[in-house]
C-alpha cells in the first residue's frame, strides 16, 4: 500500500511539474514585466493540483491507516448509515449484519473520508496525530505548506483575486513558477517526511 501512495504521488507531482513547464516554455515569453493572467492561469492551476496532491497523499493514508486506528480515535466517527451522530442503537447495525466488524469500521471510516479534506496545516497535524506519526518530523516543512493552502484557497474560492484591486494584470495577484517551484519542493519533502514513519 505504501508504494501505491509513493507511486500516486510522483505521478501527480509530474503531472503538476509539467504544467509550470509548460508556463516556463510556452507562455512566460521573454523580457521583464508581469505576466497576463491569461498566461499565469497555468500555474494556478498548477497550485490547485499541487494542493489536490497533497490531499491525495494524506486522504490514502488515511483510507489505509484509519480503520485500525485506537478506539479513541475511531469514537470521532460516525456509524455508515447513521448520520452524523456519535451514539447509536443497537437496531443502527441491524443493516451491517453478515459483516465482519473490520468492514463496518472500514466502511464508516471511508464514509467519512468521501468528505474530508485538508485546508490547513492544523487539521494536517490533527490527522497524523490520529494514525500514530510524530508531527515534529514534519513541521519544518508547515510554513511553506500553510502558505500554499491559504493560496489554493484564495484561487479556488476568489479566482485569485487581488482586493487590492488595480489596473490591468493587477487584478489578480500575481504569481511566479519560482514560488511554484518552492510550494512543489516543499511539499515533496512534507510527503517524504511523512511516508518515512510508515
Amino acid at each position: 500500500m505504501k508504494q501505491r501512495i509513493v507511486d500516486r504521488f510522483e505521478l501527480n507531482i509530474a503531472r503538476v511539474k509539467n504544467l509550470v513547464t509548460i508556463y516556463q516554455s510556452t507562455l512566460a515569453g521573454a523580457g521583464p514585466g508581469r505576466r497576463s493572467h491569461q498566461k499565469t492561469d497555468v500555474l494556478r492551476a498548477a497550485v490547485v493540483l499541487l494542493h489536490a496532491s497533497v490531499e491525495d497523499a494524506l486522504r490514502s493514508l488515511a483510507y489505509w491507516k484509519l480503520p485500525n486506528a485506537a478506539a479513541g480515535v475511531l469514537d470521532q466517527f460516525s456509524l455508515v448509515g447513521n448520520g452524523p451522530a456519535m451514539k447509536f442503537s443497537l437496531g443502527a447495525l441491524a443493516e451491517h449484519r453478515g459483516k465482519t466488524v473490520d468492514d463496518v469500521l472500514k466502511a464508516s471510516v471511508d464514509s467519512y473520508l468521501e468528505r474530508s479534506n485538508y485546508n490547513n496545516t492544523v487539521e494536517v497535524s490533527g490527522f497524523l496525530t490520529q494514525i500514530g506519526l510524530n508531527v515534529a518530523a514534519v513541521n519544518h516543512t508547515y510554513p511553506l505548506l500553510e502558505d500554499l493552502m491559504k493560496r489554493r484557497h484564495q484561487i479556488v474560492h476568489r479566482a485569485d483575486r487581488d482586493e487590492a484591486g488595480g489596473q490591468g494584470n493587477h487584478k489578480v495577484r500575481s504569481v511566479s513558477p519560482a514560488t511554484v517551484n518552492n510550494w512543489i519542493a516543499n511539499v515533496e519533502a512534507f510527503i517524504a517526511a511523512v511516508l518515512a514513519q510508515i
